[in-house]
């Protein structure tokens, strides 16, 4: 009978926090390039650069990515604190119908782009 090196019985595998500890050091790095200058001795740091270039490009992706970041009880909680029952009614309508529409548009941020060809199609 050969001995098997897979799951055993009490043992789950990967060490406990291994998976914690990888996206730290992950979120560690990207917070470092974050914070790291545009160029030796400038004020403007690659984070506020990366924002100000997608702002520019792209205003609703640019949106659409600060509102991801928020916590959902922050936006909503500020966003509905001085209205009026029908404007939070109209609100809860827009916003089921921006969801529906989300849903169904194909996903921006992480589509590569279309490659332009000057080439006639065969």
């Amino acid at each position: 009978m050969s001995s098997r090196k897979g799951f055993q019985p009490g043992h789950t595998g990967r060490p406990r926090g291994t998976r914690n500890k990888l996206a730290g050091r992950v979120f560690e790095d990207i917070f470092a390039h974050w914070c790291e200058p545009v160029a030796p001795g400038s004020n403007v740091r690659k984070g506020q650069e990366a924002l100000q270039d997608l702002y520019t490009k792209n205003s609703g992706e640019y949106l659409r990515l600060t509102v991801s970041v928020l916590p959902k009880e922050f936006v909503f909680e500020n966003a509905v604190a001085e209205l009026e029952d029908d404007q939070i009614d109209e609100l809860i309508l827009k916003l089921r119908q921006h969801v529906l529409e989300a849903r169904a548009a194909p996903p921006t941020l992480l589509a590569s782009p279309a490659k332009v060809s000057n080439e006639e199609p065969e």
